[in-house]
């Protein structure tokens, strides 16, 4: 960090607001997302909520964009408390939540990502969801931004627009008191990939530890958080569904989770015990009789249409190289729940 940015982040008149203590502390994660988290920023400044009763707590995993003297500009226009805080070592999200919850000063916690924008009201509707004393985590809705189009090599960063089991930290929210009493997010579930990126569930597992507290839960339906639609290379694409790998973890840690969670508290995705019928019947049709080969019509005819069920026999060769990257696709996320599920002892499809 600059002199000039340390200077800032020592200093609360820097930050444009109140030295008193806020009721929300908003913290963002960040990495080489400057232009996104820009946005983010100015989403949160937007909301109809008085900048005394909320800040701003920016932490940054090591980006080397500009994200660091970005976000030194808009402190200097902040009409809210905001604070930067480059991490030493990039351990992934999870741990940069947890320091930004030992920086934040607010009794709520809101957490968002650094490629959204709460909508207006957000932060006025996640407050009020905290009347009642016992409400210790409060979830929205999270849909895609208006006007960006899912295409088919779209990462499936997903939409929730309902409760959902998984409680993405992109719009979550809890008391900071059972926050710490809980230990905030466990580190233990934060891994590395085989293309060495961080991968963890802790958010869903904090999540799940204070349900089974006996601490309530609210979802807010109009509490809502837009997400970027990022596009992703071919491959990267193939490639990504493996990063579940850690869901038998979670599902050993939340037994619950398997009715709540999976298809017959066994598959991740109908489609996938479709995908192991197929493996089998092309097995079973080079091994014993051709007529076994049937077991992979159902998912063929699935991945054939899957994202687009308006394609005819006419789009066949489209049809036939969408069934090849969904196909590879399966299997990487087959991969990487039969890997997770024999590294955690939980068995999950």
């Amino acid at each position: 960090m600059t002199d000039a940015l340390a200077h800032q982040a020592d200093d609360p008149a820097n930050s444009g607001a109140s030295t008193s203590d806020p009721l929300v502390s908003v913290v963002i994660p960040t990495r080489n997302r400057s232009a996104l988290l820009r946005e983010a920023i100015q989403a949160v400044w937007s909301q109809d909520f008085a900048p005394a009763d909320f800040e701003i707590v920016v932490i940054d995993n090591l980006s080397t964009d500009d994200t660091e003297a970005m976000v030194g500009m808009l402190r200097l226009q902040s009409p809210c408390r905001m604070t930067y805080h480059r991490m030493d070592v990039n351990l992934g999200p999870a741990n940069s939540r947890n320091k930004g919850v030992e920086l934040a000063r607010g009794k709520l916690i809101a957490f968002t990502d650094d490629d959204c924008c709460p909508a207006p009201g957000w932060l006025k509707l996640g407050a009020r969801a905290f009347t009642d004393d016992s409400v210790a985590l409060v979830t929205g809705q999270v849909l895609y931004k208006p006007g960006q189009e899912v295409k088919f090599f779209s990462r499936a960063s997903g939409e929730a627009p309902e409760e959902h089991p998984t409680y993405p930290t992109c719009n979550a929210w809890y008391r900071r008191n059972v926050f710490q009493e809980l230990g905030g997010f466990d580190m233990r579930l934060c891994f590395r990939d085989f293309r060495d990126r961080p991968v963890e569930c802790a958010d869903s597992d904090l999540a799940w530890r204070v349900k089974e507290a006996r601490h309530s839960n609210v979802f807010e339906k109009d509490m809502v958080v837009f997400h970027e639609v990022e596009r992703l290379p071919p491959l990267k694409w193939a490639m990504e569904p493996f990063r579940l790998f850690v869901v038998p973890e979670l599902v050993r840690r939340h037994p619950q989770l398997r009715r709540e969670l999976l298809t017959s508290r066994l598959f991740f995705m109908r489609e996938n015990a479709w995908f192991y019928l197929l493996i089998a019947g092309l097995g079973l049709a080079i091994a014993c009789h051709w007529a076994f080969v049937a077991l992979a019509l159902p998912y063929t005819l699935w991945a054939a249409r899957a994202g687009n069920p308006r394609l005819t026999v006419l789009d066949l060769p489209k049809m036939v190289a969408r069934a090849g990257f969904i196909g590879t696709r399966q299997m990487f996320m087959c991969a990487g729940l039969i890997y997770g599920s024999i590294r955690f002892r939980a068995l999950v499809l």
